[in-house]
């Protein structure tokens, strides 16, 4: 009777088991009928299809959630941002080493908890993650940390900051499910506006797997961005297979990611977190090309490519020759050196792109441009995607959490999310010393003026409280009760030899303006060094280009600018910058002086800052080095 029982529980509950399955499986197949088949990937299995048409019910769902919530949110920032204050950073801490030591017991108001906590840096914390470090509990916060995150180290030394679970989860709930409502809402296809996102398109997404340490209490640390074995799952949504991310190499990794992504004609996106890397990738299917289509014609890696053998024989295993892919790409380079041949300068910016070329419904190239990678983001308009593929900055985020959201996917501005930190600002006017300010002169979130910039104070997740962690942003205006900004540049990043402040953002436009109108030029890339690093001479700035020809941009340009052409950069760095314009004519300045570079001097400094544990997905050029290391790759690499 008993056995008879069970047996019959079994049934039923397999039963019940296999409904949502069957149902799902239904959903699944219902998708697949009715996606047109230039929507959906090549490299797709049928248990991928499945995998994607329920991921994408589940996001679609979440993410409607989200920014309703999210607009809600914003309608009472106010009030939403003192409740995530109080109710869940201080409150929850308040038992932690750190929150009994700081009294959050005793804080009952956003401007109690003002007068009461300093405003901090990082040293501030040193003691309390060394304690986290040597794997004692309930430190900086009561969960067990997930890791210690590094910071990219762009305006000075990598940090370490200790990272809860919760943060992930708030990222994922507040930031990616608003991007992934963003591109349900603004995703265009490229022939057919009545066609719909999500569909079973894949993405290319340029992750590599860091290189961890661990302390003596096992916590795993370094950079605290998007991996490959965070979710194995989630591969399946991507063109470069599972196996091509054991590849530790980020040359031979970006050649598997170009390979898989040409591989797919009916490629969706492109994704890194910044459009640095996303230039990296063209770069290198620009530079390896015959390499790439002899892999998809034959069925077989290079030789020469420095991989693992049994991750080499993995990965042919299952590439399987494609003459007809080959064949087709061979014709599009060919059709495309012949329309570059045949262009002149002024009607090259609007021929059809490379990238839309090899791929007709590429739609989206996920990645950050703003701030210090808009160089990047015009490269990539001017040399592979033209102007008809949107590149879409969906957050803004730092090692220390998710901070605004871009619901727009042509947008270039984000809102702060009120339950993501809270933020206090402090009016860049209000201070001559970047290092001295006033504790009780912080701003709310509803105090802001549109136009003005601001340094953001942050409390966050992680145990940072009124922490200087170093942006500026300027306020553009408000949703609803929430700030809409813009991030202006790092401190540390701007230029004030003599009090002049300019800033990342000004000394780009002023540099990029006179490389193109005034040199007929382009730049490739760019970093200054301030003056007190080249003796003791009068105050100055020095700035190192790479520069290509203007109407050839793969031809370097390699000589000795001239003193006109130097001038011409100083001068309209005085038209961005009144106040560099008055302290050049009274004396206080020199004039500028420009080092142009040879060809891969930048690369250098890049693979220097991978090597000394920035991860390649976090590498930000700096626009104003003070790095002995950086600077000597700089002076060697000048033309004399």
């Amino acid at each position: 009777m008993i056995r008879t029982i069970v047996k019959r529980s079994a049934g039923a509950a397999g039963v019940l088991v296999s409904i949502p399955i069957a149902a799902s499986a239904a959903y699944a197949c219902n998708e697949y009928n009715n996606t047109p088949e230039d929507q959906i990937s090549k490299h797709h299995t049928i248990y991928s299809i499945y995998y994607q048409s329920i991921t994408n019910l589940f996001m679609s769902k979440l993410g409607s959630m989200a920014i309703r919530q999210f607009h809600a949110d914003c309608k009472n920032a106010v009030n939403v941002n003192e409740g995530l204050l109080l109710n869940k950073l201080l409150d929850r801490c308040k038992d932690t080493a750190y929150g009994k030591d700081h009294g959050f017991a005793d804080i009952t108001s956003r401007e109690d908890f003002r007068r009461k906590h300093p405003i901090t840096t990082h040293d501030h914390y040193q003691s309390y993650i060394d304690r986290v470090y040597q794997g004692e509990g309930n430190v900086m916060f009561p969960e067990k940390p997930r890791m210690i995150g590094t910071t990219s180290g762009t305006s000075g030394s990598h940090k370490q900051i200790p990272v809860p679970p919760l943060q992930r989860n708030i990222f994922f709930a507040k930031g990616i499910a608003i991007t992934f409502d963003a591109l349900q809402n603004g995703v265009k296809h490229p022939t057919n506006d009545s066609l719909r996102w999500p569909n079973l398109q894949k993405s290319c997404k340029l992750m590599i797997e860091p290189q961890f340490t661990f302390t003596q209490s096992n916590i795993m640390v370094g950079p605290n961005s998007s991996r490959p074995k965070d979710n194995k799952s989630l591969l399946k949504l991507y063109t470069t297979p599972e196996t091509a991310f054991e590849v530790q190499s980020e040359n031979e990794l970006l050649f598997l990611h170009a390979l898989y992504a040409l591989m797919d004609k009916n490629l969706g996106f492109i994704e890194a977190n910044f459009c640095n890397r996303i230039l990296n990738f063209f770069v290198v299917l620009d530079d390896k090309w015959e390499m790439l289509v002899e892999a998809i014609e034959t069925g077989k890696l290079p030789k020469d490519l420095e991989i693992r053998e049994e991750i080499r024989s993995q990965l042919e295993s299952k590439l399987k020759p494609n003459l007809d892919r080959a064949q087709e790409l061979k014709r599009i380079r060919k059709n495309h050196a012949d329309v570059l041949q045949n262009c002149t300068k002024e009607s090259k910016d609007g021929k059809p792109s490379l990238a839309r070329r090899i791929w007709p419904n590429l739609h989206t190239i996920l990645s950050s441009e703003t701030g210090t990678f808009q160089i990047y983001g015009e490269k990539l308009r001017q040399q592979y995607i033209g102007e008809d593929i949107t590149i879409y900055s969906p957050l803004y985020a730092a090692t220390e959490g998710l901070i605004g959201v871009n619901p727009d996917i042509n947008g270039k501005t984000f809102v702060l999310h009120p339950e993501a930190m809270f933020y206090e600002f402090y009016d860049m006017d209000e201070t001559n010393n970047d290092d001295v300010i006033d504790p009780q002169k912080t701003l709310f979130i509803e105090q802001l003026e549109p136009g003005k910039e601001y340094e953001v104070i942050i409390t966050n997740l992680t145990g940072l409280y009124r922490y200087r962690f170093g942006d500026v942003i300027r306020c553009v205006g408000y949703h609803h009760e929430a700030p809409i900004v813009e991030v202006a540049y790092r401190k540390g990043q701007f230029l004030n030899a003599s009090r002049e402040r300019t800033s990342e953002e000004t000394f780009y436009k002023a540099l990029s303006n006179t490389v193109t109108a005034d040199w007929g030029l382009t730049l490739k890339d760019y970093t200054t060094v301030e003056y007190f690093l080249e003796g003791n001479r009068k105050p100055r700035y020095i700035v190192f280009v790479e520069l290509t020809d203007g109407t050839n941009r793969s031809q370097p340009f390699e000589r000795l600018l001239t003193k006109k052409e130097k001038m011409q950069l100083d001068k309209a760095l005085g038209i961005e910058n009144k106040t560099y314009k008055v302290l050049r004519n009274i004396g206080r300045l020199q004039p500028i002086e420009v080092i142009t570079l040879r060809s891969g001097t930048f690369e250098k400094v890049r693979q220097e800052m991978i090597s000394s544990g920035v991860g390649a997905t976090q590498i930000k050029q700096p626009r104003v080095t003070r790095n002995e290391k950086l600077i000597k790759i700089l002076e060697d690499g000048k033309i004399s």
